[in-house]
């Protein structure tokens, strides 16, 4: 394999992840979108993100059912002690956890992952099926009192699931997005679960920092924004070499200020004149009225013109977290009233020149579940 030339000498900065006892890279590398790339990219995107001197490196089972595994499985051979690894299952029973820690073990072609994580818990449902007698959870204590793990991860589509996971569930870290696109309508990721893992001494990495690539135009923005929001790490999805690069050059540049985050709400492209900052200019009203939309469809559809690639990726991406239903409920719980809103809106000057009174009408009629487009 002919290797690419580093084009730098800078080395990732690291920090104690909670107090699992690991001192990670701040940037590590996803396994999720190595699905997209033959094993021989897979091996020159590793072997870039080893030279920065990254050293976590995270899969999932259910990522292309262990195809990503198997790919980092065979790239790792051999310099295993390179990296801290982590996978990931969705088994909730204790056989189907059991069947999935063997097999990621298999697959990556080692005795020992240090992080293996619940994912993809959504309801407490979840988490009581977890902590019965016959739940996933007794196989990975199993496992951490073994040495075959050191600790137990759980990650999530519901904010209100990481309150409660932390709170009842043996876990050393979490897996949580984060980034200046959700940032705008979820607040309790900062104001409530930062501050509670921090409190127990949970690990706290954050995922998607490009916000499912919708971000792609602001990659060094993006990337510095979300290393200054609170987390200990970003997972960053990779799969060309030059995203490697890219990525390390923004961690390695540190985490945005506060005027430099603030310059970067004020000028993000994807935000644009439609996307709510919560800058407090607004009423209480209209500003829950706006979160509400964030978790209906991440404020991605506005009606506004995109060229056909933007569009494409809006309408796949604006469903990602499949909390419409969710949004529904608690703009109905709420009994805003539609002409209220509006009367409000009416007063508000944005600061980010969004047109308060169109994006009100708009939001109100995409959560009254009523068609935008005969409005």
């Amino acid at each position: 394999m002919i290797r690419c030339p580093m084009v730098t000498t800078a080395t990732l900065p690291q920090v104690e992840l909670g107090r699992t006892g690991k001192r990670l890279s701040r940037l590590a590398l996803g396994g999720f979108h190595q699905l997209e790339i033959s094993t021989e990219i897979v091996e020159r995107v590793v072997d870039r993100y080893l030279d920065y001197g990254g050293n976590y490196i995270e899969t999932a089972r259910g990522y292309g059912n262990g195809a990503s595994e198997e790919k980092l499985g065979r790239v790792l051979a051999g310099r295993r002690s390179d990296v801290v690894l982590a996978s990931k299952s969705g088994s909730r029973d204790a056989e189907g956890m059991k069947r999935d820690l063997d097999a990621s073990l298999t697959a990556l072609q080692t005795d020992h992952i240090e992080f293996y994580y619940l994912h993809g818990v959504n309801s407490t449902d979840e988490i009581e099926q977890l902590r019965a007698d016959d739940g996933a959870l007794t196989v990975l204590l199993r496992a951490e009192e073994e040495g075959v793990i050191d600790g137990i991860g759980l990650s999530s589509h519901r904010p209100w699931i990481y309150l409660e996971a932390i709170r009842t569930l043996p876990i050393s870290l979490i897996l949580i997005w984060d980034n200046y696109l959700e940032e705008q309508y979820l607040p309790v990721i900062h104001d409530e679960i930062y501050p509670l893992a921090r409190e127990r001494g949970v690990g706290i990495t954050a995922m998607k920092p490009l916000a499912d690539g919708f971000l792609y135009r602001s990659p060094r923005e993006a990337l510095r924004y979300a290393l200054g929001s609170g987390s200990d790490l970003l997972v960053c999805g990779m799969n060309t070499v030059e995203h490697v690069d890219q990525a390390a050059e923004a961690v390695c540049a540190g985490p945005a200020t506060e005027a430099e985050r603030a310059g970067i709400l004020r000028s993000a492209v994807e935000l644009g004149s439609y996307v709510c900052r919560q800058c407090g200019e607004c009423p209480a009203s209209l500003m829950h009225l706006f979160r509400l939309e964030g978790y209906l469809d991440r404020q991605m559809i506005d009606y506004l013109e995109h060229d056909p690639a933007n569009y494409a990726l809006r309408l796949r991406l604006a469903g990602w977290f499949a909390l419409a239903d969710y949004a529904k409920a608690q703009f109905s719980d709420a009994g805003l009233d539609a002409d209220a809103l509006l009367a409000e809106s009416e007063s508000v000057e944005c600061p980010y020149g969004i047109d308060v009174r169109r994006k009100t009408r708009l939001a109100f009629t995409k959560l009254a579940g009523d068609d935008p487009n005969r409005v």
